[in-house]
């Protein structure tokens, strides 16, 4: 982790000293905290739909031509595509 970090990862030993500090001052449940706003890998069937759309109405478009064009990410478009809509890329 030092090497592609260098100094600024958090080492383990500061992470477990992190958690003991937790649990000392109260903390009764290893799960995280809740977050605001939605969670990142949230993919709803309304995205999902519209990737799908997306890709019908242009075949030939890119992940990143769809990604920018649903204001979503690069990483999501190819989840969704792959994961959700079960699509391979056939030939370039």
């Amino acid at each position: 982790m030092h090497e592609v970090y260098d100094e600024n990862g958090m080492s383990r030993q500061s992470r477990i000293a992190k958690w003991c500090n937790m649990f000392e001052n109260g903390r009764t449940d290893i799960d995280d905290a809740e977050r605001e706003g939605r969670p990142s890998t949230a993919i709803n069937s309304e995205i999902a739909a519209r990737v799908n759309e997306s890709i019908f109405a242009n075949r030939r478009a890119t992940v990143d031509e769809i990604a920018n064009n649903l204001d979503i990410s690069h990483g999501r478009v190819h989840n969704i595509t792959v994961e959700h809509l079960e699509f391979s890329k056939v030939c370039a």
